[in-house]
């Protein structure tokens, strides 16, 4: 750990002094590569509509606020046929502009009516954590941040590794929790009979 990483953490603990993430220009933005926040559970319902799980915050605010007012631990959210289109697509395998033209030739939308929907739809997911944007190295040497290519999800990591490994994480915790649940429905001595 060196010494930057350590007076940014510090910075982060401090209110307002947040490190504030590079603003990319379009063409940048059009080249970045979405990807879906890895610690999120979500599935499709029987209406194929994306349920993600939001969990509630888990610092000393956000543990007040949930015994004050009752707060539940997570929260479903469902979108809608747009959202789940987007929200498939953003696997960090295909570049905004991409996804552009793939909302717009599925919907029938003009270039631009695309592009702004996207766009906005992006930032809101972005804004709430729940996406992070992968940049390729040459715009990361543009913005200064060199060894930084994950963006938006920097409680997971700052690269293409610290993703997939997440990613991996995420998947064995999927895998370790499906046998219990198929053990417990086929063990009749599991309701304590």
């Amino acid at each position: 750990m060196n010494i930057e990483t350590i007076v940014d953490s510090a910075r982060n603990l401090l209110p307002g002094q947040r490190k504030k993430a590079p603003q990319l220009t379009r063409d940048q933005a059009m080249a970045a590569r979405p990807v879906r926040n890895p610690s999120l559970d979500w599935r499709e319902n029987d209406d194929g509509e994306a349920v993600i799980v939001l969990p509630r915050r888990k610092d000393t605010m956000g543990k007040f606020l949930g015994w004050m007012f009752f707060v539940p631990e997570a929260r479903p959210i469902v979108l809608d046929d747009v959202g789940t289109f987007v929200w498939t697509a953003c696997d960090g395998e295909h570049p905004v502009s991409e996804l552009v033209d793939m909302l717009c030739d599925e919907y029938k939308l003009g270039k631009r009516e695309g592009e702004v929907s996207l766009t906005e739809f992006l930032k809101m997911l972005a804004k709430r954590g729940m996406i992070g944007f992968v940049i390729p190295q040459e715009i990361a040497d543009e913005l200064g941040e060199k060894d930084k290519k994950l963006l938006g999800l920097e409680e997971i990591g700052t690269t293409e590794e610290d993703l997939k490994q997440a990613q991996e994480a995420g998947e064995s915790d999927e895998v370790d929790e499906e046998p219990d649940a198929d053990q417990s429905e086929d063990d009749p001595d599991a309701d304590g009979s």
